[in-house]
């Protein structure tokens, strides 16, 4: 009869399994796990920052239109400052004041204490390498950026190249001699920690143009 029951009812795969080998499908059990919720996460990084898009280039277009006050959504707490496009690669986002945790989460931020982009000085904006400014390794050398303000000027960049410098020896200088735009954003593209070194496109504006109060309308209609 016990011999049987065991034909029948045969030990289980893990149950076959020594003590040595049960830590070891364990262990790799939660690495497999690990490696799943870290993927599900930059998926949702990358969602989120997506469709975030879609209500920053609304709350965009309403200040275009007129509205200062438009907001993202009612408990954002930095607004949209400008639109940044790069023609060659047709890429786009909506630029937010202020580079906090909370806005480069969202988008492209303006840096506080650099001037706004069009001004005297170097403004810099800062985006995050894996979304927002996953584009930027792919910028070359007079490559043109635009940069459109809620007012609805436009300002046309130039880029001279690109380099890589340490967070704290950036060697950009917001009070240089001219109109200048800095990106930035972290290196190396693909790494999944933040480490000390950073990208930067730089530029120097070569154009700026208003435009009509007709045309600011249909401009905010081709980015719905």
């Amino acid at each position: 009869m016990a011999s049987e029951r065991t034909k029948s009812n045969p030990p289980h795969l893990w149950q076959r399994l020594s003590p040595t080998e049960r830590l070891v499908a364990a262990l790799i059990a939660a690495v497999a796990l690990g490696g799943l919720l870290l993927i599900a996460d930059g998926l949702y990084m990358k969602a989120k920052a997506s469709l975030s898009q879609v209500l920053l280039n609304r709350s965009f277009n309403a200040e275009l239109a007129g509205d200062a006050g438009a907001k993202p959504w009612s408990w954002a707490d930095f607004s949209t400052d400008a639109r940044i496009v790069a023609p060659r690669l047709g890429k786009s986002a909506i630029v937010l004041s202020g580079a906090t945790g909370e806005a480069l989460a969202f988008g492209p931020a303006h840096l506080n204490g650099t001037p706004e982009p069009g001004d005297e000085g170097t403004a810099v904006i800062a985006a995050h390498r894996d979304t927002h400014f996953s584009w930027l390794k792919d910028v070359e050398p007079g490559d043109l950026l635009e940069v459109e303000r809620g007012d609805g000027t436009i300002l046309t960049f130039r880029t001279s190249g690109s380099r890589i410098a340490r967070w704290d020896e950036s060697g950009i200088d917001p009070q240089a001699f001219g109109h200048n735009l800095a990106l930035t954003t972290c290196w190396p593209f693909g790494a999944t920690e933040r480490g000390p070194l950073r990208y930067i496109v730089e530029a120097s504006l070569i154009e700026t143009t208003t435009r009509k109060t007709s045309e600011l309308s249909a401009n905010a209609t081709r980015y719905r």
